[in-house]
């Protein structure tokens, strides 16, 4: 008879079931190759079991017999160094037991620390729920997808739930910056139909700058956004992840329902399957908390409490200064941007929205609109119908007007240029102009006064005038100190009085107080006379 014993429950079932059929102790044991003791024990287990009673509890129970151990004598001197110290390392346990004599090592007195200073009990955790339209959670997820019409791509997958309903909006992105956050935001408050009170986030740059005194200080362009929803921010603290909990949790519904066994052919295509993934799946899915779909719940009682959308979006676009370059282009993210001729070599704003860019001028004229580029594809428009078929020439006429209105300096430099370079002086004049990217016009101006005063007519010359002489500022700089100068010129001019009238001008005002007190006296002492002239 061959029996296949699989773990020690089978072994004990087939000693009891053989012996009572008859097999002896000795017969069992050489047959199961185990000791005749450890046969009796087992019969002797199981008859004791049917005698007196069983109790699984007991039953699951080991009897083990402690080994007397080198660590015994200086128990009590563990204690008192615990109590003493008590987030004292392993390590100085030992060698202070080693100065009293103890021989043994330091792993087994580490297991007997375990014993003796068990890491505290973590609180339980208890789910809070809010009411309708209260709170709102938002955080990101990474995620390399392999795309099968490119290669894989680090995207990361924007996340917004509602914390009554459980209902979420998601989105893949390729950025994640704070232009990106915030447009998101907006399309997960569009498609909610609304905004709730509060929202929880991370501790993530784009949203808090920093922590001071225990306090979050937000960013200040993420709080005009949010304010403008009438929504309330509110920073978990750092460490701290459970307190985002729906949020956390639902990204494995993502990664194991929307994700797992499907292949996206782009990003758009990933973008597309995650819009029908929150209509068909996620919105009506059976939630394990709540035991409802989402979308029940929300149209049922959260819909009605979240607060109305503004009558008119947040502006989320991006704005930048651009100096127009001498061929009539504007370069943003690797791309290149026609602008019409006139404006070349000129300071320009530019607003980038989610799918356009839109140009103004100097006074924030509108310009231009194109379709926003992949940021990254280096791809130039072709300007062609805004340069209103003007050829591009290198010669000196296309930027001339432009040079000579920088300062008064300019046009004697460029005399003395003429000069000098007749044939490549519209080299030097554009290579010049491209400057007031990095220094203001009035110092490129007074650099040119100084070539001109040694006769150092030559672009090189002038720009290593300015690397000496000035220091080189930002578009923004320039257009604050242009609007600082301007809100100057337009106040009033102040001018401060001489002393002498403050004098003269308080010592009339006493004499009027010491006249006044006069005729307050006479009218207590006579008050018949003012009873006469109110009668007349």
């Amino acid at each position: 008879m061959t029996l296949i014993i699989r773990n020690r429950e089978e072994l004990e079932h087939h000693l009891v079931a053989l012996h009572g059929d008859g097999w002896s102790i000795r017969g069992l044991a050489r047959h199961f190759s185990i000791s005749r003791n450890t046969v009796r024990r087992i019969l002797r287990k199981y008859a004791d079991q049917r005698e007196h009673g069983h109790d699984i509890v007991r039953a699951k129970q080991r009897k083990t017999t402690a080994r007397a151990s080198k660590l015994d004598p200086f128990e009590d001197q563990i204690k008192d160094i615990l109590e003493e110290y008590p987030g004292l390392t392993g390590q100085r346990v030992f060698e202070k037991l080693q100065g009293s004599g103890y021989d043994g090592g330091i792993s087994i007195l580490r297991e007997r620390l375990r014993i003796l200073r068990p890491s505290p009990k973590k609180t339980p955790v208890v789910r809070f729920e809010t009411e309708p339209g209260l709170q709102g959670q938002m955080d990101w997820s990474p995620y390399t997808i392999h795309f099968t019409h490119s290669e894989k791509i680090l995207v990361n997958c924007f996340s917004y739930i509602l914390g009554f309903s459980r209902r979420q909006y998601i989105d893949f992105t390729l950025r994640r910056d704070f232009y990106t956050l915030i447009r998101r935001h907006q399309d997960a408050f569009n498609h909610f139909g609304g905004v709730p009170q509060h929202c929880l986030y991370d501790s993530e740059k784009t949203i808090v700058l920093r922590w001071e005194a225990g306090q979050p200080v937000f960013n200040p362009s993420y709080s005009a956004f949010i304010t403008h929803y009438h929504c309330r921010p509110i920073a978990c603290q750092r460490g701290r992840p459970k307190t985002k909990g729906k949020i956390e949790r639902p990204f494995q519904y993502v990664e194991n329902n929307l994700l797992a066994g499907r292949k996206f052919r782009d990003l758009d295509d990933l973008k597309a399957c995650a819009g029908w993934w929150l209509r068909e799946k996620s919105d009506l899915h059976i939630h394990d908390t709540t035991g409802r779909p989402p979308l029940e719940l929300f149209l049922e009682q959260e819909q009605d409490a979240l607060q109305p959308l503004p009558r008119h979006p947040y502006d989320c676009a991006e704005v930048y200064l651009r100096v127009c370059d001498l061929e009539g282009y504007i370069e943003f993210e690797t791309n290149r941007y026609p602008v019409p001729y006139e404006y070349v070599a000129d300071i320009l704003t530019l607003k980038a929205t989610e799918h356009e860019v839109i140009i103004y001028s100097a006074e924030l004229a509108l310009l231009v609109r194109h379709q926003r580029l992949p940021a990254g594809s280096v791809t130039k428009l072709d300007g062609s119908g805004i340069h209103s078929s003007r050829k591009i020439r290198y010669s000196l006429e296309p930027v001339q007007d432009q040079f000579l209105a920088m300062g008064d300096h300019s046009r004697d430099f460029l005399e003395g240029l003429k000069q000098q370079h007749p044939k490549n002086c519209g080299f030097h004049a554009r290579y010049i102009l491209r400057q007031k990217e990095k220094y203001h016009p009035d110092d490129i101006d007074k650099a040119m006064a100084h070539a001109c005063r040694y006769h150092a007519y030559d672009c090189k010359a002038v720009e290593r005038i300015l690397l000496a002489k000035s220091s080189p500022r930002t578009l923004e700089a320039m257009r604050n100190e242009k609007a600082a100068e301007e809100l100057r010129n337009a106040l009033p001019e102040i001018r401060q009085r001489p002393l002498a009238e403050y004098d003269s001008l308080l010592g009339e005002i006493k004499k009027d107080g010491q006249r006044s007190i006069r005729t307050n006296q006479e009218k207590s002492e006579h008050p018949e006379n003012e009873n006469n002239s109110r009668d007349t």
